[in-house]
């Protein structure tokens, strides 16, 4: 399949995550979890890269993805779709931010994954997708042992062991795809990083911080290995 014909499917693939994400919240599932959906939907992204023959269109999905996203909150003041979308998984400006700097974390780690460091990049996002879509889902539903670190926000003990496993979890499935000869330890490792990220990062800014702090970790554990 050539690159406009991948180029397509995304954008296919995209804008129906995206229809059915606001399906989900006409019928009444929470903002939170439906942010949820998509976070962890957004994982399926580096999975493809290896089947793009140039990097051209990839780079530039993500970014317009990103142009779009951020001036959906603008747009929803004189179009009602746009209103409608705004409100399916945000119902403050902050937590819109979040989506927006999740965006963002996708579109400066695509580049990088297709030009010079596939596993680390790609790692690092599926660790964000799932650790933090899945592991903060897990919280939300079953926390019960609060904690608070510094500018954090509050989060739960079990939470932040979901985000620890679900992050190992997309680390090590990163390691498969991509056939990097790292052991599991590396994964639990990251998977710990990216817990202690998500626990101590400002409000949203975990987006970035995680898979930040995860592709540092992998960048320098691959090179030295």
């Amino acid at each position: 399949m050539g690159d406009v014909s991948l180029a397509v499917l995304w954008v296919a693939v995209l804008a129906g995550g995206l229809a059915i994400a606001a399906g989900l919240g006409r019928l009444g599932l929470a903002r939170t979890h439906v942010r949820d959906v998509l976070h962890v939907g957004a994982g399926v992204w580096p999975l493809g890269w290896p089947f793009w023959h140039g990097v051209l269109w990839p780079i530039a999905i993500p970014v317009a993805a990103l142009v779009a996203i951020t001036a959906l909150p603008p747009l929803a003041r004189r179009r009602p779709w746009a209103s409608r979308a705004l409100d399916a998984v945000s119902s403050e400006e902050d937590r819109w931010s979040g989506l927006v700097l999740y965006t963002a974390s996708v579109a400066v780690l695509t580049p990088v994954g297709l030009l010079s460091r596939p596993f680390p990049a790609a790692a690092a996002l599926l660790a964000l997708a799932l650790g933090d879509g899945l592991g903060g889902a897990l919280g939300l539903a079953f926390g019960r042992h609060h904690f608070h670190v510094a500018a954090g926000k509050r989060k739960s003990l079990e939470g932040a062991v979901g985000v620890a496993v679900f992050s190992a979890v997309g680390v090590w499935l990163a390691m498969r795809w991509f056939s990097v000869p790292l052991g599991p330890g590396v994964a639990v490792l990251a998977g710990g990083v990216a817990a202690l990220a998500e626990a101590v990062s400002p409000r949203a800014t975990d987006n970035v911080v995680l898979p930040g702090c995860v592709f540092v970790l992998l960048s320098f554990l691959s090179s030295v290995g």
